[in-house]
């Protein structure tokens, strides 16, 4: 990785636009994946994961970036030449210059550490932002669900208490219907017992008046007979 910068890191150009440097980012990680079985046996892929990573926390960051291009852009100029002076060869003797080169090398590790730090931290950040809408959406998701699940059952319920209803209203109507059959059949047949008991008073009424007819009739007769003897016999035989 010596010699190179982070857009070449991401293959993007340095005047990549934002989304251009996420699309990159998901796709040479997409690939770069440890997890994936074709990389299973590449022991570089995890350091080429996390150098993309490490380059999309800095070239993601829009103000880690600018600090990255400014520090880049005095890296690639071309330094001018130091005419040494016989005063300033004696005073930058080697364990000097060595010394600056070692507090600017410490220097620079510990800048581009908290550099690091403070992207991770922002990446940590938008992740956990992310999680929490997700998270939000997942609730308002599930709270969606769960008043559409009440709403069924209330319909459900609904419509139970309204079968209910009717059934109630069948059973109530059979019960009159039945009732209605009952008492009308009562009722008829009171008329025909009436009219059983009508008649059988009609036929005992005719018996009897026949009876009496027939008796008045015999009574006549004998009259009549015994009028016929006195005046045959001058006396009646069978009176």
């Amino acid at each position: 990785m010596a010699g190179k910068t982070l857009y070449d890191v991401l293959e993007v150009s340095s005047g990549a636009s934002a989304e251009a440097i996420r699309s990159a980012y998901e796709r040479m990680s997409a690939q770069l994946d440890p997890r994936k079985p074709e990389n299973a046996g590449n022991p570089n892929v995890k350091f080429l994961h996390d150098s993309v990573k490490e380059a999309f926390l800095t070239l993601g960051n829009p103000a880690l970036r600018t600090q990255y291009d400014k520090k880049l852009a005095m890296r690639t100029q071309q330094q001018p030449a130091v005419e040494y002076t016989e005063a300033s060869e004696t005073f930058w003797t080697i364990p000097k210059l060595a010394t600056l080169v070692l507090v600017v090398i410490i220097a620079g590790g510990f800048y581009w550490k908290h550099q690091r730090e403070v992207a991770k931290l922002a990446a940590e950040q938008a992740i956990a932002a992310a999680k929490a809408k997700e998270a939000e959406e997942q609730a308002k998701a599930e709270a969606e669900a769960q008043r559409a699940e009440i709403a069924k059952q209330q319909l459900n319920a609904a419509q139970d208490a309204q079968q209910r209803r009717e059934r109630d209203v069948a059973l109530r109507q059979y019960s009159f219907d039945q009732k209605f059959n009952a008492v009308s059949e009562q009722i008829a047949n009171q008329r025909q017992a009436q009219q059983e008991r009508s008649a059988d008073q009609q036929r005992k009424r005719e018996e009897q008046q026949a009876t009496a007819a027939a008796r008045a009739q015999a009574a006549k007769d004998k009259a009549e007979l015994c009028r016929m003897e006195r005046a045959r016999y001058g006396k009646a035989i069978s009176c």
